[in-house]
């Protein structure tokens, strides 16, 4: 089910752009997590992430977000800090399971929906980690606004 109004909301949240195959994902996570815990930041989560192109290469540009306690880091490592990052006016859907495999689905009924409601698509699409060792989902979102 699309939630036609949802929204990106948080406080310090620290960043770190990353090129890399699709395959690798999970890698880059795990390198992400570690490099923010060797700053010794007290993480609030959830970690989130955008996919700035179409990887039609197999090659992925990623930032990986996560939201944190301080309000300021040494910006070590491409890592940067964000006071507030907000994005509004955005389409989701939730995943709870085969989330490889579905991705590619939500993405297209994303953007089946947009163009049934005369939107454009504003934004890269978002994916917002949530749950525990017992059921992991993944909110994507994507911001839209209307067609001029």
């Amino acid at each position: 089910m699309i939630n036609p109004a949802d929204s990106i909301r948080f406080t310090n949240v620290v960043s770190k752009k990353y090129r890399f195959h699709y395959e690798n994902i999970n890698d880059i996570i795990k390198l992400f997590l570690e490099e923010v815990v060797q700053h010794n930041i007290n993480i609030k989560g959830p970690l989130f992430y955008s996919i700035n192109n179409v990887p039609m290469d197999e090659m992925v540009n990623a930032e990986f977000f996560m939201p944190i306690v301080e309000d300021t880091i040494d910006e070590k490592n491409d890592m940067y800090i964000h006071s507030y990052y907000a994005i509004e006016d955005m389409v989701s859907i939730c995943l709870y399971n085969q989330l490889e495999k579905n991705t590619e689905i939500a993405y297209h009924m994303l953007l089946d929906y947009m163009n049934q409601h005369q939107l454009n698509q504003a934004t890269p699409f978002y994916h917002v980690i949530s749950g525990d060792e017992t059921l992991q989902y993944v909110f994507i979102k994507v911001g839209a606004s209307k067609l001029a």
